[in-house]
């Protein structure tokens, strides 16, 4: 938690584009391996008794298993870029919270929330508080006590 709580929101801002970078490469791959095993991984057979209805027969050789990999690996590689978005969407929780007004912590909770749902929800509330909110790092700066004068003893020592 000591990491999440030292994000300013510049590392808050590229850790989140970061993970929506990775997530949607990882999204293309895992389409492009879907189509190429479509594409040339199998056969369609129509079913018996329908005029529309085809089941997919696939080969099970090299290049099945190949796209099979890419699925996989897409999966993961999507799934490493959503967990860092979830860590840019804590660590703006935590940064909002610092701020005296907490109505981007509530934006970003109640958007985060309700994306569970809708997801383009949480990613509205994502953009707007890398575009719009401030950073809630000075407000989490400790206030170190000044220097000032020694109290002098009141008695004299030798």
């Amino acid at each position: 938690m000591e990491v999440i709580s030292e994000m300013t929101k510049a590392t808050i801002t590229k850790s989140w584009i970061g993970g929506l970078a990775v997530f949607a490469a990882g999204v293309i791959v895992a389409i492009v391996g879907v189509f190429l095993m479509l594409a040339y991984g199998g056969t369609f057979n129509q079913v018996p008794g329908s005029s529309n209805n085809y089941d997919f027969t696939p080969t099970l050789n090299g290049f099945f298993w190949t796209t099979v990999g890419l699925i996989v690996t897409g999966g993961v590689i999507g799934l490493i870029g959503g967990l860092v978005q979830l860590v840019a969407w804590i660590g703006g929780l935590v940064n909002s919270y610092a701020l005296p007004e907490k109505t981007w912590f509530l934006v970003l909770l109640l958007g985060g929330l309700l994306s569970f749902a809708f997801a383009p929800i949480g990613f509205a509330a994502m953009v707007a508080y890398v575009v719009a909110a401030p950073d809630g790092t000075p407000y989490r700066q400790a206030q170190l006590p000044t220097a000032g004068p020694q109290p002098t003893p009141l008695v004299p020592t030798a």
